[in-house]
Order: C-alpha cells, then sequence, then structure tokens
C-alpha cells in the first residue's frame, strides 16, 4: 500500500532528516525532486537531494526539526516547521519556514520554499 502524502513527510523530516536515516532518499525521494524558490526552480536528482541533507548535517554537531502544523490535501502536505540546531563550536542557531511538497506514488517530486528565517515561530495560542 502506498503511504500518504503526511505520511511520506513526517519520515522526510522525523527520520531521513532527524535521524539521519539518508538511505531513506531511495524510498521518499523521486527519481528527480523540483524544488521551488522564488524566482527559481532546481531539479535536484535523488542522489543530490540527499547530499544537500548530508552537507548540512557536517555544518552542525546536532539539528532536530519540528512540525508545528501539517495540512494534507490530495498530493499536497504543507508544514510550518522549526529547527533547533547546535553548531561544532557549541553555539544555538534555529531556523522556520513553511514548505508545500508534493507527494506521487509515495515520493517526493515537487516542494515550494521560501527562504527561511533565523529564530522560533510565536507560540500559538
Amino acid at each position: 500500500m502506498t503511504p500518504s502524502p503526511r505520511t511520506v513527510i513526517e519520515r522526510y523530516n522525523f527520520e531521513f532528516w532527524n535521524e539521519r536515516r539518508f538511505e531513506l532518499a531511495d524510498e521518499l525521494i523521486a527519481d528527480e525532486m523540483v524544488r521551488n524558490d522564488p524566482d527559481s526552480r532546481t531539479v535536484l536528482t535523488r542522489a543530490q537531494a540527499r547530499e544537500r541533507a548530508e552537507k548540512l548535517w557536517e555544518t552542525v554537531r546536532h539539528v532536530r526539526f519540528r512540525l508545528l502544523h501539517i495540512i494534507a490535501e490530495g498530493e499536497l502536505c504543507t508544514i510550518v516547521y522549526q529547527a533547533d540546531m547546535v553548531r561544532h563550536d557549541g553555539s544555538a542557531d534555529a531556523i522556520a519556514s513553511i514548505e508545500v511538497f508534493r507527494v506521487v506514488d509515495g515520493q517526493i517530486v515537487e516542494l515550494w520554499n521560501t527562504t527561511h528565517q533565523h529564530g522560533h515561530w510565536p507560540e500559538s495560542p
């Protein structure tokens, strides 16, 4: 049975990113994944997407993504996330953003991402 887009995106964040299970790229990411940013579109191979995650981990001692909100509809899954990081020198950083993923046949084929900002989202009431 094909996993739902929500399940794919949860695994992508919690297992692939947080647990560094980069081998899951073969399962979670399509042969090519399109990254849409304002004014640009980049096509990454699965290997390039995996390498992107591995390179981020080389720059930090720890990173933990938290999904604050998840909205899934059809092929699309939107997340509001924040990630806390600890650099190799022990300093802390955090990023927050919103991403929209398109998942087809259980694999991420496309995402939309504005540039992330440093910091945390304000707490929701």
